[in-house]
């Protein structure tokens, strides 16, 4: 079998601007995209939103920031309606986290 090094055998003869553009590429690889949401699935996260608020229920979302998915736990503690976003507790390390509904991918 080869014992291949891979890249690092190559790397003595790249230029810095190279070695760092490959770098640049390799992390743009490993983003992720923000999914489109079609009008049913934002109707039903509408109907579970609401439920969650009326019946103040634990609720776990999924959202979207700085090109990763993010999951949160908790109860809805407050909604701001004019800046769109919505305040979670978790109560078991009393963390608040600030979520824009427009980051919201399930519910």
């Amino acid at each position: 079998m080869v014992n291949d090094r891979g890249t690092i055998k190559w790397t003595s003869l790249m230029l810095p601007e190279h070695v760092e553009m490959l770098r640049q590429l390799w992390s743009e690889d490993q983003k992720t995209h923000k999914p489109v949401l079609d009008e049913h699935q934002l109707e039903e996260m509408n109907q579970r939103l609401n439920h969650a608020i009326t019946s103040n229920a634990a609720i776990t979302i999924t959202y979207y920031r700085d090109d990763n998915y993010h999951i949160c736990h908790g109860f809805i503690q407050s909604i701001d309606s004019k800046n769109r976003q919505l305040v979670i507790k978790n109560p078991e390390s009393s963390q608040k986290v600030t979520v824009l509904l427009s980051e919201i991918i399930n519910l």
